[in-house]
This record gives structure tokens, C-alpha cells and sequence, in this order.
């Protein structure tokens, strides 16, 4: 017994194919480079100019961003350098006024519990 055959069709057969492609980094390929210089006159030369543009952009980028974080860190270190210092000076003027010895042991024990702290915290 023969399989029955589908009926053929009187329309044309259409193949559609779809490519994709994509790549990784600042540049393309170098057949697609040509591919820009074929359509754009200079095509290849201005995309290696973008490229090296956002190369530059983002290393002045990140290069304000750490000085940033430094300037942020030294200050930190001043304003608690300052504030520790503040705490010793007013614990030795409490003693020298005759005040309770909790209240300079409170203001010595403020920036030494902050100092552990912060040891603790890395």
C-alpha cells in the first residue's frame, strides 16, 4: 500500500532565512567595519573615533570617581580624628572641673568603642 502524497501546491515555494549577529566590545568585526566604510564615506575611521571617544570619556569617568572617593575618605579621617580628639579634651577638662568619673570615662570610651568599630567592620 503507498503513502498517500500531499497535494502540490500552485503556489511558489518562499524560503525566508533571518541571520543575526552581534559581537562584544567597542569595535566590530573587521568585515563589518567595511561594510561602514561602504556606506558611510569614512565609515570605519568614525566609528574607531566613537570608540576611542568613550574610551577616553569613561577614564576621566572613573579617574573623578576615585578622587572622589579619596577626598570623601580624608575627610572622614579629619572629622573623626577631630571629634575624637574633641571627646579626650573634654573628658580631661571634666576631670580637671571635678565632675563624676563615668562622665569622663563616657567621653574617653565614645571614640575608642567607634575606633573598635571600624577595626571590627574590615
Amino acid at each position: 500500500m503507498s503513502k498517500p502524497r500531499a497535494p502540490a501546491s500552485s503556489q511558489p515555494k518562499n524560503d525566508n532565512q533571518l541571520v543575526s549577529a552581534q559581537w562584544a566590545g567597542p569595535l566590530p568585526p573587521p568585515n563589518v567595519l567595511e561594510g561602514f566604510s561602504d556606506v558611510v564615506e569614512n565609515g570605519a575611521e568614525r566609528v574607531f573615533k566613537m570608540a576611542e571617544k568613550e574610551q577616553e570619556h569613561r577614564i576621566s569617568y572613573e579617574r573623578a570617581e576615585l578622587e572622589a572617593t579619596r577626598r570623601d575618605f580624608r575627610r572622614g579621617q579629619i572629622i573623626g580624628a577631630t571629634l575624637a580628639l574633641a571627646c579626650v579634651i573634654a573628658s580631661v577638662y571634666s576631670v580637671i572641673l571635678g565632675a563624676h568619673p563615668i562622665v569622663s570615662v563616657a567621653l574617653v570610651g565614645i571614640p575608642i568603642m567607634a575606633l573598635i568599630g571600624k577595626i571590627l567592620q574590615r
